[in-house]
């Protein structure tokens, strides 16, 4: 009887003289980013457990990841994404301890709510300026949603499509307290709302059907309502808060009809529900 041991295949390592397994640098990630548990505080989990793991080989495990496994999937997604007909932008700010800026910012790139496969992208930016829109986007040339933050306005071949919650919330912030139904701000929150409430009804639809119902009840309703954004222009403070939602309303007012281009495209942009 000959017996003998056979010795199992070790996996490849994922990280070069490393202690690191994939499970081990899964679990680390997973931990920091979605259970919000920072390097020092996995670092003592570790030690407990009996494995001498510096917050330092954590934090190097992540950067390495990133770049060997991650980011060419990132750029993957990003060349694919920017095939996409129509898109969703945002940015948001935040502190970070040791930056030379009060500020720096995540922006949000995401295809739109029709697209089949679903592609989110989050691009880490010190500034805010229309350049990282740029750079990020380049020559794109499909619908983009977007707030009507000036970086957007410098993208050369993108048609935008304006957020009508940003319209709709400005004139609600203008609504005095206890103010009746005669109000100016809230006659024109009211016209928002009614795009809104049509809006829902129609989210069954097919982009066929759902273009054409537009072109048959929203674009008369949008036209009404720039109108009387005209007519109240003229008594309105224009530094009052009904003032400032009336400008805005109005300045990008062909930026907030495009919407009616195209079933696909939607009143407010994918990523206030989806982004953050």
């Amino acid at each position: 009887m000959n017996d003998k041991i056979i010795k199992a295949v070790v996996p490849k390592a994922p990280l070069n003289h490393s202690l690191s397994s994939a499970s081990i640098i899964a679990h680390t990630l997973y931990q920091k980013y979605e259970m919000k548990v920072p390097d020092y505080r996995q670092e003592s989990y570790w030690r407990k457990m009996g494995l001498n793991i510096s917050r330092q080989h954590l934090n190097n495990w992540g950067l390495k990841s990133t770049e060997y496994y991650f980011k060419p999937m990132y750029d993957r997604l990003k060349t694919k994404l920017l095939t996409q007909p129509v898109l969703h932008a945002d940015e948001t700010y935040y502190k970070v301890l040791e930056s030379k800026t009060a500020k720096t910012y995540y922006w949000v790139f995401l295809s739109g709510r029709h697209d089949k496969h679903g592609i989110t992208l989050y691009h880490h930016n010190p500034h805010r300026s229309g350049q990282v829109a740029l750079d990020f986007l380049g020559a794109y040339a499909g619908f983009l949603h977007c707030d009507m933050w000036q970086a957007y306005q410098r993208l050369p071949e993108a048609t935008l499509v304006g957020c009508w919650a940003h319209v709709r919330r400005k004139f609600f912030e203008a609504v005095p307290q206890n103010a009746s139904d005669k109000s100016i701000a809230k006659q024109g929150w009211k016209y928002c709302t009614q795009m809104f409430r049509l809006e829902k009804e129609w989210e069954h639809l097919s982009n066929e059907e759902r273009y054409q119902t537009r072109q048959e009840q929203l674009k008369q309703l949008m036209e009404d309502f720039f109108d009387w954004c005209r007519r109240q222009e003229i008594s309105v403070l224009p530094g009052s808060k009904l003032g400032r939602a009336i400008n805005y309303a109005l300045k990008h007012q062909e930026s907030f009809e495009h919407v009616l281009l195209d079933g696909r495209l939607e009143l407010w942009p994918n990523v206030l529900s989806s982004r953050w």
